[in-house]
This record gives structure tokens, C-alpha cells and sequence, in this order.
């Protein structure tokens, strides 16, 4: 037998390779002549799932002795996968809430609702009465009122050595407008809510009792420095005058110390001495020393003044309660 092998790839001419092919050996053995070696032990081994060899067919089999059981099949070996728990059809109980987000929002919107109305009623308090009106009226009532219950006041009215009288009494109602302290500051919003002087002849002294109204202030709630430096001038000149012969006297020299803020809408002491001896001055210029207290007794702001009657112009003289 001849093979003709056909190279392609080849440029060349056609060309034909024969080459002979021996033939194939004939199976001189048969398979049934031939004699297999008997199975090894490893390879005759029983197993657990496959029945014993029976030589004798018509023997009946024994049962086995063996602790494992006798499975025919080998599927059976594998463990069957375990059926899923059936639903329950009834509902999951619903987890509770806490209330503790609940407690902590509304205690946190409370405290910003109180500080807002706090940070309001300080930056823009509620406006006070106008001057002459009912309502200022009422309040400078409720304010007099207030003010014959504080200690100092019962018993400095109650001593026959002090005399008393309320601030600017000797000005008549048409000069009122006109003045500063009874204009403009005037009323209950400022300095005309109360103001109840008290003089010891025999000392000199001067105490002032007043009322600051809310009107009068800087800062939220704290009274302006110049209207208490006006309050201080006031009194100091107040005691000055009846030191001094002319009976009336203007400002030359002002010196003061603020020691402590003055809130607004509370009642003040204000204490005036003149000074005594040759450092007090003469007939025309009197040295007075004077401070601002609180109720309590303790001092906010210190003041010296120096008062002189002049001589080239007439001014007007102050008798009376001023």
C-alpha cells in the first residue's frame, strides 16, 4: 500500500512521497485463552455499601454483624439537606422606641426659646411710658409706692433732724419743659420716677434717693455714664449752694470714679458731704465729696467737685427744695 502525501505550503512542483506501511500482526491469542491474574487484596476489599461476594448462589445470605448499616444505594449516604423551619404567619412583635430623642429635642428647644426671649427682652427691651401720659402716671404712683417701703427711706423720714423734699419741687410746671432733668429725662423712664432728697442742717449732708429708669441706659440695661455723671453734678451743686453765701454757684471742677456698673430700673443712694475746713473753699467756691450706692450699701461711682459763685454775672438763686 502506497500513501500519497501532498506538502502545500511547498513552492516548488507537485511532488509525491510514497513510503510502505508494514502490515498489521495478526491476533494469534484469543481473550478467552488468556488467564487474569486474581485480584489483589487492596483490590478485593469489601465495602460498606456494596453487598458481600456470595460463592454459593442458592446459599441464603447471613445477616451482618457489621455496626454500619447496609446501603444499596450510594445516594443514601449523603445526608438529606435539612428542611428550612416553616414561616410563622403570625407578625414579628415591633421593637419599642425610646423616648429619650424625644425628651432630649424638647428640652433642647425649650432652652433655645428661653434664651431667645432672654437674648431679646436684653437687646431690645419693652418700651417705657411716655412722659405726662396715664400710664406714666400710674407707674410713677406704683413707683412712690415702692420706694416708702425701703428701709432707709422710713427711717430717714421718721428722724425730725432730716428734712425732706422731692427733687425740683421749686421749679413751676412751665420751667419743667425746659430743664434737663425734668424734661427730656423726665418721668418714669428717667429720672422723674422718684427722687426724694434729705438734708441734715446740722451736718450738711445731703441724701438723694432715686429712681433709674430703663430709658437712660448704654448698654442693655446699664445706665449711661453721663446721665449719672449729670446725677452726680446735681447733687454735689445741691450741697454746694447752701455752703455758699451767694446761694447759688455753677460747676468749675468735676472729678469721678466709676467703680461698678449702675443697672437701669432700680432705686440709688447718693450720699453728699462739703468738705470742711480751710480745703473746703470760702464764701465762693466750696470743695463737696460725694458717691452713689446701691440699696445694699455698696459704692458704684465716686465723685469731687468744686463749686464757685461768679462774680461778673448774676445767676439765679436756689432756695427752696431743689
Amino acid at each position: 500500500m502506497t500513501v500519497r502525501i501532498i506538502n502545500q505550503a511547498c513552492c516548488s512542483p507537485r511532488i509525491t512521497l510514497q513510503r510502505p506501511i508494514p502490515p498489521f500482526p495478526r491476533c494469534r491469542r484469543s481473550l478467552r485463552s488468556q488467564s487474569f491474574p486474581k485480584w489483589s487484596p487492596p483490590y478485593g476489599q469489601r465495602r460498606s455499601y456494596s453487598p458481600p461476594i456470595n460463592n454459593n448462589p442458592n446459599a441464603t445470605p447471613e445477616p451482618s454483624t457489621s455496626p454500619l448499616p447496609q446501603h444499596r444505594d450510594l445516594r443514601s449516604q449523603f445526608s438529606s439537606p435539612q428542611e428550612a423551619p416553616p414561616v410563622s404567619s403570625s407578625p414579628s412583635p415591633t421593637r419599642k422606641r425610646s423616648l429619650r430623642p424625644k425628651i432630649y429635642a424638647s428640652l433642647f428647644l425649650l432652652i433655645g426659646l428661653t434664651l431667645g426671649q432672654l437674648a431679646s427682652l436684653i437687646l431690645s427691651p419693652p418700651s417705657s411710658p411716655e412722659p405726662s401720659s396715664p400710664s406714666d402716671e400710674r407707674m410713677i404712683s406704683w413707683l412712690h409706692q415702692q420706694a416708702s417701703k425701703i428701709p432707709i427711706v422710713q427711717s430717714l423720714t421718721e428722724d425730725p433732724i432730716w428734712q425732706s423734699w422731692d427733687a425740683y419741687s421749686t421749679f413751676t410746671p412751665e420751667e419743667r419743659p425746659h430743664r434737663l432733668t425734668t424734661g427730656p429725662l423726665g418721668g418714669s423712664r428717667g429720672l422723674g420716677g422718684y427722687q426724694r432728697v434729705f438734708y441734715n442742717p446740722t451736718t450738711g449732708e445731703f441724701i438723694t434717693i432715686v429712681y433709674l429708669g430703663g430709658a437712660i441706659t448704654g448698654w442693655p440695661w446699664v445706665v449711661h455714664g453721663g446721665l449719672t455723671a449729670t446725677i452726680m453734678d446735681e447733687s454735689l451743686g445741691r450741697c454746694a449752694i447752701r455752703q455758699l453765701a451767694a446761694g447759688t454757684g455753677v460747676t468749675a471742677q468735676l472729678e469721678l470714679r466709676y467703680l461698678k456698673p449702675i443697672t437701669a430700673n432700680g432705686f440709688y443712694v447718693v450720699r453728699c458731704m462739703p468738705v470742711l475746713g480751710e480745703e473746703g473753699g470760702g464764701e465762693r467756691k466750696r470743695w463737696v465729696e460725694g458717691r452713689l450706692e446701691t440699696l445694699e450699701g455698696r459704692v458704684c461711682m465716686e465723685a469731687k467737685g468744686l463749686f464757685v459763685a461768679p462774680k461778673n454775672y448774676k445767676t439765679r438763686v436756689i432756695t427752696g427744695g431743689f
